[in-house]
């Protein structure tokens, strides 16, 4: 639960559940509901009902600080009936704080050290506000401060104390797919699924990429998730990224290594994006040497050779333009396999034969040459990184073609 009105704000992003649940789930815990709620006090202590209505580790980040609409460990206090007092260790780390940093210790900065009766002090070397552990026969509930630096630090040292309490560890594996939805995922692996009744699946999708999650509890939850693996990532066939929760640019570039081939990339609408993506991960400069950035039609010609009259009979939205640009940049930067995309992002440039969403994307390599066209949906931002994704598959496929059929030589 994170506590903080700027959080329902526009222009503010929650992230403390996000990381928050990613180490509670690597300690065996289930994370059952994820919340945000207002400074207000009567909304923390509805909010603290539910939460521990339905869990029995209850966490919340925020409202432990000094000021005024800090009011956690009011709503904490109310929630499970016991009074505020003032603690004499969190008075001692509060007092610390404020002579190692040259604050005045005032009445705001005495209030971090009210806690309800019973309660224990988290230590806070980083920050003012000493955390909050609380519990009683209903539960644990868990406070930390909403500043990042100061929860990532306080949660490490709990690790020890959060794995004496009862949890079972899932059984899980992760499966990427790209270059097909959501619902096409779904509805090709539903009737396998449903053979593993124990087996809970879960789908998360991004532009371009689906991620699927097994999950099971349980004396046989290893095997079940092994078997269903086994059967899901035969489903799924070329689609299938990864099974062992890498990347698409990871496989990618793995891929290349493995030829020993070395990947140059042109792009238009996507500016870059493709570079960036591979550049993520470490050491991807053994086969990525670079890319070109060629925005108009200008630069096309200049960086990437692409033939005036090309553009001229074709655009700069069209297969023989994007085939162009994929063997300019193979040459422009020495080598054997190169990627190149262009395409209209919108939310204005587009006509009647090439609406906005049109993209061209192709693949050249020793090996042939492959070429793909399609219209995405979505607003600028969506679009541009679709046909980023799209561009590493159409390489990832291209590089497998031989094994699998999947892409069709042009």
């Amino acid at each position: 639960m994170a506590v903080g009105s700027e959080l329902l704000r526009t222009g503010f992003r929650e992230t403390h559940s996000f990381w928050l649940t990613q180490h509670l789930e690597a300690e065996g815990f289930e994370v059952v509901s994820r919340q945000v709620v207002s400074d207000d006090e009567e909304e923390i202590l509805r909010a603290l009902g539910h939460a521990r209505s339905r869990a029995f580790l209850v966490v919340a980040t925020g409202g432990i600080g000094p000021t005024r609409d800090d009011r956690t460990r009011e709503a904490l206090a109310a929630a499970v009936d016991r009074r505020l007092r003032l603690h004499p260790r969190a008075e001692t780390q509060v007092k610390s704080w404020c002579r190692r940093h040259r604050f005045p210790f005032t009445k705001s900065q005495r209030r971090q050290a009210l806690f309800p009766e019973g309660a224990l002090v988290l230590p806070n070397r980083v920050g003012s506000a000493p955390g909050i552990w609380f519990r009683d026969p209903q539960g644990i509930v868990l406070v930390l401060p909403g500043v990042f630096s100061e929860l990532t630090a306080m949660f490490q040292p709990l690790a020890a104390r959060l794995r004496s309490l009862p949890r079972s560890i899932p059984a899980t594996a992760i499966f990427r797919s790209a270059g097909v939805g959501e619902s096409r995922v779904d509805a090709r692996i539903r009737a396998t699924v449903r053979r593993f009744p124990r087996v809970e699946v879960t789908t998360l999708a991004s532009p371009g990429e689906v991620t699927i999650q097994l999950r099971s509890r349980g004396p046989s939850a290893a095997a079940e998730v092994k078997r269903c693996r086994h059967r899901v990532a035969g489903v799924l066939g070329v689609d299938l990224v990864s099974e062992r929760d890498e990347t698409l640019e990871q496989v990618l570039l793995n891929l290349l290594r493995h030829r020993g081939w070395r990947l140059a990339t042109a792009e238009s609408c996507t500016a870059g994006l493709v570079a960036a993506r591979l550049a993520r991960v470490p050491g991807s400069s053994s086969v990525f040497p670079g890319g070109v950035v060629c925005y108009n039609d200008r630069a096309k010609e200049r960086l990437l050779r692409v033939p005036r009259e090309t553009l001229a009979r074709w655009g700069a939205v069209s297969r023989p333009t994007v085939l162009a640009m994929a063997r300019g940049a193979a040459r422009s930067v020495g080598a054997e396999v190169a990627v190149a995309v262009t395409g209209i992002a919108g939310p204005g440039g587009g006509t009647p034969l090439k609406p906005v969403g049109t993209v061209h994307w192709a693949v050249v390599h020793p090996g042939g040459r492959w070429a793909l066209s399609r219209r995405l949906s979505g607003d600028r931002e969506k679009i541009r990184a679709h046909a980023a994704c799209l561009a590493l598959d159409l390489v990832r496929r291209a590089l497998l073609e031989k094994r699998s059929g999947a892409v069709r030589r042009s």
